[in-house]
């Protein structure tokens, strides 16, 4: 890597980006530590998606759907350009939709699974909320008039 290269990417000198020699054993297992908690928060969403019903058939849907768009795109490509030119814009137009089609298919299963999770992340902190507000309900409350607090308002006063 040039010195240019470095300065323009704001990039450590390659020496330093490969020195593994100067990382202590406590950065190393820090860094582990964070990659580990990285793959079980990532094991919980798989785990928690799992749970939900429907989600493998609506992914076996959109991936079928999905081939059968791009199988239609190739074979109308190789349509057009067996035909002549002024008939083949409309069949390329066609094989672009097909695309359209694969790609929104592909989108669809990403969107829904973020949907879930968000729901699944919406309904977790309302959980804790409630929980919080149970704690809460359960708390003494004690029952004082106004000149009554407004005596040990003026005591703390002085």
């Amino acid at each position: 890597m040039t010195k240019r290269l470095e300065e323009e990417f704001n990039l450590p000198p390659i020496n330093e980006a490969t020195d593994f020699e100067n990382a202590s054993v406590e950065d190393v297992q820090q860094q582990l530590q964070t990659v580990e908690d990285a793959l079980t928060v990532s094991e919980k969403i798989n785990m928690a998606l799992a749970e939900v019903r429907g989600m493998e058939a609506h992914d076996g849907e959109m991936d079928e759907i999905a081939s059968q768009a791009v199988e239609s795109y190739e074979q109308l490509m190789s349509l057009g350009m067996n035909m002549t030119d002024m008939a083949a814009g409309s069949v390329f137009n066609n094989a672009a939709a097909m695309l359209k089609i694969a790609l929104e298919a592909k989108d669809s299963k990403v969107t829904r699974k973020l949907k879930q999770i968000d729901l699944m992340i919406k309904k977790a902190n309302l959980d804790a909320r409630v929980s919080k507000n149970d704690d809460a309900a359960e708390a003494k409350a004690t029952v004082l008039d106004r000149n009554e607090l407004l005596k040990m308002l003026g005591q703390q006063k002085d």
